[in-house]
């Protein structure tokens, strides 16, 4: 009896050892990514409380939190790569001017951009990035070492060091 609880306590210790560490690069990525796109979800912020209330009663929040904590920490600690890092990854900021831009990736592939009132869909074309709105081709982005190179449908060109 006594040797089965030894072993039981020893499995234990080495399971609390190698789950719900804190990944290295991407810790609490689903759960963050799930809290980022809640926060973003609609222009209203009422709609956005009740949906986070809403995740919160389902408990989708600590599904999210509890898989952190025990897989996805866990193996961005030992390997160094979160693989939801993604899931949810979003660019948001603000450009020189103070406007703010937020590029989302979408499930197909794609990603949504919004910048200025404006919504783009960016699409990969190979190595190049194209760029439409409704169905509308509005340019492609190319890029040659630290060169990027918007180039409209009519041929015009507009490069800029990165």
């Amino acid at each position: 009896m006594k040797k089965a609880l030894y072993v039981s306590l020893a499995a234990l210790t080495l399971l609390g050892s190698a789950v719900g560490c804190i990944g290295k690069n991407h810790p609490f990525a689903l759960f963050t990514g799930l809290h980022s796109w809640n926060k973003r979800a609609s222009d209203n912020e009422w709609v956005n409380e009740v949906l986070f209330l809403a995740l919160n009663i389902i408990p989708v929040y600590g599904l999210f939190l509890f898989a952190d904590v025990l897989v996805f920490n866990s193996i961005d600690f030992w390997t160094g790569d979160n693989p939801v890092k993604g899931a949810f990854a979003a660019a948001e900021g603000t450009d020189g001017q103070g406007n703010a831009y937020a590029i989302v990736p979408n499930a197909d592939g794609t990603a949504t951009l919004s910048y200025r009132d404006q919504v783009c869909t960016l699409s990969r074309q190979g190595e190049d990035v194209v760029i439409s709105q409704n169905g509308v081709t509005l340019g492609t982005v190319s890029r040659q070492g630290s060169l990027l190179t918007l180039t409209t449908p009519d041929g015009a060109t507009r490069s800029v060091l990165r």
